[in-house]
C-alpha cells in the first residue's frame, strides 16, 4: 500500500522531467539559425521511428524465445539499447546538421579534433575491456556486478555520447581544413604583438571576473540553497525507500555532494584567466577566418552548428583594437555566450569590411557590425 503512492509520484516526476527536457531542446532548436519547418518535420520523423524500433525490440525480447532467459534478455537489451541509441544520434545529427566542408583532394585535412574524441573511445574502451576481463575473473562471485553494472552504464551511456562527439569533431576538422586553405584574411603576428595581446586579454578577463565574497554574499544564496535542499528532500522522499531517517540521510548526502562540487568550480575558476593566458601564449600565433568558420587564439569555431552558433562580431577598440565574436551555446557545460576576441594586426584594418560582407552572406541571422556607420 505505501509502495504505490511513491510509484505514482516517480512515474509524475519522470514524466514531468521528460516534459522540461523536451520543451528545453524545442526551445534551443527553435532559436538556432539552421531551423526550418522541413528539417523539424525530419526531426519528428526520425523520433516516430526511434520509438517504433524501442517499442518493437521491447516485444520482441520480451516475448520471444528467450522469455525465460533474464540473462539473454538483459544482454539483448542492452545490444538493442545500444544500437538504437547510436544509430538514433547519427541520424538526427545528419538531419539538423546536414552541412559538412566539402574538401578538393589537394587540401590537408586536420584531425586535432577527432584525435580528442578518438583518446577517450580508446580510453573507454580499455576501460571496458578491463571490466570484462574482470568480471570473467569474478564470474562464480557476486563481486562480479561491481564491475560488470558499471560498465554496461558506461558502455549504453558512452556510445551514443562519443558518436555525437566524433561526427561533431568530423565537422569542425572538415571546417577548419577548408578555412586554412582558403581563407577570407589570414592575419599573423610577431611574438612581441602576441604577448603583448595576451597580457591585454588577461587584464580584459580579469575585469570582467565576477568575484564571490562569501560574507557578503551568503543572505542572497540563502533562498536558492533552501530551494535545493528542498528538491532534495522531495526527491528523496519519493525515490528512497525505508524510513524517515533514511531518506533524511539520502537527502543529507545529495546536498553534501552538491555542495562540494559547487566548492570544486570555485576553486576550479579562481585561476581560470592565468590559465587560458598561459595556453594563449603557447598558441600559433595567427588567425583564419573563412567560409565555415574561424580559427584564433589556437581553437576553431564554427559560423553556423545546430548547438552553436554566431550571435554577433563587433570591433571593439578598447582596451585594443580586436574582432569581438559572440557564440551561442545549446547545451552542454560551457557557458551559455562564448566570447572570442581576435587581435587586428596593425595595416589590417582594411580587412574588416570583406569580414563583415562575407560575415553577413554566411550568417544571416547575427548582427555583424565591424565597419563604423555601415548596415
Amino acid at each position: 500500500m505505501v509502495r504505490e503512492p511513491r510509484r505514482r509520484a516517480m512515474q509524475i516526476f519522470l514524466v514531468l522531467f521528460s516534459i522540461l527536457t523536451i520543451a528545453g531542446a524545442w526551445a534551443g532548436w527553435r532559436r538556432s539559425p539552421l531551423y526550418s519547418v522541413k528539417t523539424t518535420l525530419k526531426v519528428a520523423g526520425a523520433f516516430l521511428l526511434i520509438v517504433a524500433a524501442i517499442v518493437g525490440g521491447s516485444i520482441a525480447i520480451l516475448n520471444g524465445p528467450i522469455l525465460f532467459s533474464p540473462t539473454a534478455q538483459a544482454i539483448l537489451g542492452g545490444i538493442g539499447i545500444l544500437a538504437i541509441g547510436i544509430g538514433a544520434t547519427a541520424g538526427i545529427i545528419r538531419i539538423t546538421d546536414a552541412h559538412v566542408a566539402q574538401l578538393p583532394p589537394s587540401v590537408r585535412i586536420v584531425t586535432t579534433e577527432r584525435h580528442k574524441v578518438q583518446r577517450w573511445i580508446w580510453r573507454t574502451f580499455v576501460y571496458l575491456l578491463v571490466s570484462a576481463a574482470a568480471a570473467m575473473v569474478l564470474w562464480q562471485s557476486m563481486w562480479a556486478v561491481l564491475f560488470l553494472t558499471p560498465a554496461s552504464l558506461v558502455l549504453v551511456g558512452c556510445g551514443p555520447m562519443l558518436m555525437a562527439l566524433y561526427m561533431k569533431a568530423r565537422r569542425l576538422d572538415m571546417g577548419m581544413s577548408s578555412v586554412v586553405a582558403a581563407p577570407w584574411a589570414h592575419w599573423q603576428y610577431t611574438a612581441e604583438q602576441w604577448e603583448s595581446w595576451a597580457n591585454k586579454e588577461l587584464e580584459w578577463e580579469r575585469s570582467k571576473e565576477v568575484k564571490i565574497v562569501w560574507r557578503q554574499e551568503w543572505r542572497k544564496k540563502l533562498k536558492p540553497a533552501a530551494t535545493m535542499v528542498l528538491i532534495f528532500l522531495g526527491c528523496a522522499w519519493v525515490a528512497v525507500p525505508g524510513s524517515a531517517g533514511d531518506k533524511l540521510a539520502a537527502a543529507g548526502f545529495g546536498v553534501t555532494c552538491l555542495v562540494a562540487v559547487a566548492v570544486c568550480v570555485q576553486w576550479a575558476n579562481r585561476g581560470a584567466c592565468e590559465r587560458r593566458y598561459r595556453k594563449l601564449l603557447a598558441v600559433p600565433r595567427e588567425a583564419w577566418f573563412g567560409d565555415e568558420g574561424v580559427f584564433c587564439n589556437g581553437k576553431y569555431a564554427q559560423w553556423e552548428l545546430s548547438g552553436s552558433y554566431l550571435l554577433e562580431a563587433t570591433a571593439p577598440r578598447d582596451p585594443s583594437a580586436c574582432v569581438q565574436l559572440v557564440f551561442r551555446n545549446v547545451g552542454g557545460a560551457g557557458p551559455a555566450r562564448e566570447i572570442k576576441r581576435v587581435p587586428i594586426p596593425e595595416g589590417r584594418a582594411s580587412d574588416l569590411a570583406v569580414l563583415q560582407k562575407r560575415m553577413r552572406e554566411q550568417c544571416p541571422t547575427a548582427a555583424i557590425q565591424l565597419v563604423a556607420g555601415s548596415r
